[in-house]
């Protein structure tokens, strides 16, 4: 144990003087010829830049007075229901596949119990793909993000959901056909539930 401890000690010894040796200032030369050399050296403080697009902001305004989820729509119960949701979002999502633009933005929240309800983000598509997310202050999202989702990777989304033992409250906007509001309930519950809701679709 004492030879362990020692081992330790000196290991941070090691650290401890090499992190000294590097930040010590080089000593001031003095030379009969020369009259001094000072240290010039510069150092240089690395910067994080965040860059935002205010361009996208104003988008934003759909969401003004959106408080927490607003429930809406048909509630399916599974298993008992789920051959007439799997009927209703086929029919849907073929509604939306007549009729989807090939450029279109629109926002987006998601929720679920854990890690919980995340902001808006406004979406943009491009030839029918995911190729930009910002949040509210213009500032770009990862499209890795768990909560990046184009209309179609919604529909995908929302067939996964068919499978759960629970239910499906959903609601399809009425020009479009896209679900603009889901919310999932994984059965025994409570605290088993996402939610998901599409404002301000605008085709580009």
């Amino acid at each position: 144990m004492a030879k362990h401890r020692f081992a330790r000690f000196s290991g941070l010894l090691v650290l401890g003087v090499f992190s000294v040796a590097c930040h010590k200032k080089p000593p001031v030369q003095h030379n009969a010829d020369v009259r001094e050399t000072r240290d010039t050296v510069r150092v240089v403080v690395p910067v994080t830049v965040t860059i935002t697009d205010a361009s996208v902001i104003p988008l934003f305004k759909d969401t003004a007075g959106a408080g927490v989820f607003a429930a809406e729509g048909q509630t399916f119960k599974l298993p008992a229901e789920r051959t007439a949701l799997r009927a209703t979002i086929k029919k849907e999502r073929e509604l939306w596949q007549a009729r989807k633009p090939r450029d279109y933005k629109f926002l987006l929240r998601v929720g679920c119990f854990c890690p919980g309800t995340r902001g808006w983000l406004l979406m943009e598509v491009r030839d029918s793909k995911l190729v930009r997310a910002w949040d509210r202050t213009g500032k770009s999202v990862p499209l890795t993000d768990w909560n990046t989702l184009s209309i179609d990777g919604l529909y995908d989304s929302l067939d996964r959901s068919t499978d759960i033992n629970g239910q499906v409250q959903i609601a399809f906007e009425p020009r479009w056909r896209f679900p603009r509001f889901v919310h999932t309930v994984v059965a025994p519950g409570p605290d088993a539930w996402s939610t998901i809701e599409v404002r301000g679709f605008r085709p580009t």
